[in-house]
């Protein structure tokens, strides 16, 4: 029976390694997922260079794109990608929900947002950030996804696509995605789940489809980005006062 327990264990964490990829270390002062930056007038500038833009549903939140090629190069290494912006009445906080990694969906609901951040610095990161809030990122979790059943047998770069995302009250949904690939001379998509029990602070490894899997239903809805200029002109004066 003992020899049976360390079996499965050694199966559950070889498990776990194959459907984790290695982290992706920028340096040894990486911005940790979900962490708070200070804000500054270059700081709002650069996000601003992309456009900032107010999510839907929301009047006190902003979204904007840190380019990681922008200079001073010790900034752009210390917050890069995605980047959001909510207003409180003491002022304003920036929060970076993966660094080095763009935003590929939003989600909000009436108790909380899900930003799906993705690396695309180079070649198409092969994994989804999930990070979820309640309470605008006074607290956080994040989550890997990592890519399967694509690249297959050989790197052709392809990558997948968030189609759709929700979760219910009790915190049971899951992250539909896509892919379009060549195969056999033909494009052709192929259809992975990620299932969640926890409201996204963990998920399953992923799932195959044969066909579009039925979009999950719940209480998010897909954020939309719309411009903003009285509240971009709000955040641009605070930070020109700090």
């Amino acid at each position: 029976m003992q020899f049976a327990a360390l079996t499965a264990a050694a199966a559950s964490a070889l498990a776990f390694f194959a459907f984790t990829p290695p982290a992706l270390a920028i340096d040894d002062e990486d911005v940790a997922c979900g962490m708070s930056r200070p804000i500054t007038a270059r700081l709002v500038a650069d996000a601003s260079q992309g456009g900032l833009k107010a999510l839907g549903g929301r009047n006190d939140v902003l979204i904007g794109n840190l380019s990681y090629m922008r200079e001073p190069t010790e900034e752009a290494e210390a917050a890069s990608g995605a980047v959001l912006f909510f207003k409180r009445p003491d002022g304003w906080r920036a929060i970076v929900p993966q660094n080095w990694e763009n935003e590929v969906g939003v989600f909000v609901a009436a108790t909380g947002l899900v930003i799906v951040t993705q690396r695309q610095v180079g070649d198409p990161g092969q994994a989804f950030t999930v990070v979820a809030t309640k309470d605008d990122f006074a607290t956080s979790t994040c989550a890997t996804l990592p890519f399967r059943y694509i690249n297959d047998p050989s790197w052709n770069g392809e990558f997948y696509e968030v189609k759709s995302f929700n979760l219910d009250v009790r915190g049971r949904g899951s992250l539909i995605a896509g892919a379009t690939v060549e195969r056999d001379g033909q494009q052709r998509t192929i259809w992975s789940s990620y299932a969640t029990r926890d409201a996204g602070r963990t998920f399953r490894a992923p799932r195959r489809h044969a066909s579009e899997p039925k979009a999950p239903t719940g209480i998010y809805t897909p954020a939309a980005q719309t411009d903003a200029p009285a509240l971009v002109a709000e955040l641009t004066a605070f930070a020109a006062g700090k």
